[in-house]
């Protein structure tokens, strides 16, 4: 696979037009804030390397992979770093790609997802003197591998009070892309945050694409979901939410309720009468955090953050949930992270 430069400027509050895709088609214009930085001096400042980032999917999914190559923009920007990347590497190619960035000379590679553990451990492991970050990564015992992840059970507790909240059938579905142990953290805390409401009766389905890049089933499967009672979608399946949000528009449309709630980006403009903005995960703050690790010369290991630093958050409700709803999550939240033993029931992990 051959190494892409990336050519797209990024302010601190951006229209991002991606305008060549590999089959050279315009790709849609895509907006993002960027995340705020940890207080003080970075240790980023003054200093200047090459990072390389292995994407799952492609970088205009408007989801996870286009939040990471924001991230790397970011570093590009904000700190004068040489940036690359590999856009839909697959798991038997990844340590390949990998491999090729530390024969080139790139201080810091970005493995950009978790089933990419394997490969990036064992490259991390022949070249001692580079810094590997793998997002969504567990790993905690080699010295030159920084895993990051957003931890896990904040978004799927809040997401989950405000679904079971506007849900009229009692029926919550998340058309996700893959199972793994950090999203099954959040449905289970999305359950918990039911019951604290006295919404127990409300079924929180599970649904999986078995890709992440694939809107044709999320369609069916969205649709198939709607058609058993269905009502409130959250969107977890990348460059696959476009078809769960056309079944939902098409549901709409033959007169049925029905609400999507965004996950990792908003996604309230592919359709905003029924789209909220929902739970905003910040993968330019994740990598600027363990890149930062990394610099300053800090063993690896496992680094988990979340809303306390500032790499979550709420997205825009829209005027798609009742105010009263609205005000719960807002306010809750708010309380939360003044005091976290406000919600008892809400357990975050780290460790995943």
């Amino acid at each position: 696979m051959k190494i892409r430069l990336t050519f797209v400027v990024l302010a601190l509050v951006v229209v991002v037009s991606l305008l060549v895709t590999a089959c050279g088609k315009p790709t849609p214009v895509l907006e993002t804030t960027q995340a705020p930085s940890a207080s003080g001096a970075s240790p980023l400042v003054g200093t200047h390397k090459k990072v390389a980032g292995v994407f799952p999917g492609p970088v205009n999914d408007a989801g996870w992979t286009t939040s990471a190559y924001l991230g790397l923009i970011n570093l590009r920007d904000k700190y004068g770093y040489e940036i690359a990347y590999t856009e839909n590497v697959k798991v038997e190619d990844a340590e390949q790609v990998i491999r090729e960035y530390a024969e080139a000379g790139y201080d810091i590679i970005f493995a950009h997802g978790f089933e990419y553990a394997d490969s990036i451990k064992k490259v991390a492991l022949e070249y001692p003197k580079l810094k590997f970050i793998h997002n969504n990564g567990s790993e905690g015992g080699v010295a030159n591998l920084y895993t990051i992840t957003f931890s896990a059970g904040e978004g799927g507790y809040f997401m989950g009070r405000l679904a079971c909240q506007i849900t009229k059938s009692g029926k919550v579905a998340y058309i996700a892309g893959t199972e793994f142990p950090i999203l099954s953290h959040h449905i289970a805390m999305s359950r918990q945050a039911c019951q604290d409401i006295g919404k127990s009766n409300v079924e929180v389905i599970e649904s999986y694409v078995g890709s992440w890049a694939d809107p044709a089933k999320a369609k069916e499967l969205a649709a198939a979901a709607i058609e058993q009672g269905v009502d409130v979608l959250i969107l977890e399946a990348d460059a696959g939410d476009p078809g769960t949000v056309e079944a939902a528009k098409e549901a709409a449309a033959a007169g049925k309720y029905i609400r999507v709630i965004s996950w990792v980006k908003d996604k309230n403009y592919l359709a905003p009468d029924i789209v909220i903005g929902g739970w905003d995960e910040r993968v330019s703050r994740l990598m600027e955090y363990a890149t930062e690790q990394a610099v300053a010369g800090k063993p690896g290991g496992h680094f988990a953050i979340g809303l306390k630093e500032g790499a979550v958050g709420l997205n825009p409700f829209y005027g798609l949930a009742p105010l009263e709803v609205e005000n719960d999550i807002v306010n809750t939240l708010k309380k939360y992270m003044e005091d976290p033993k406000s919600l008892p029931n809400l357990v975050v992990r780290t460790d995943l």
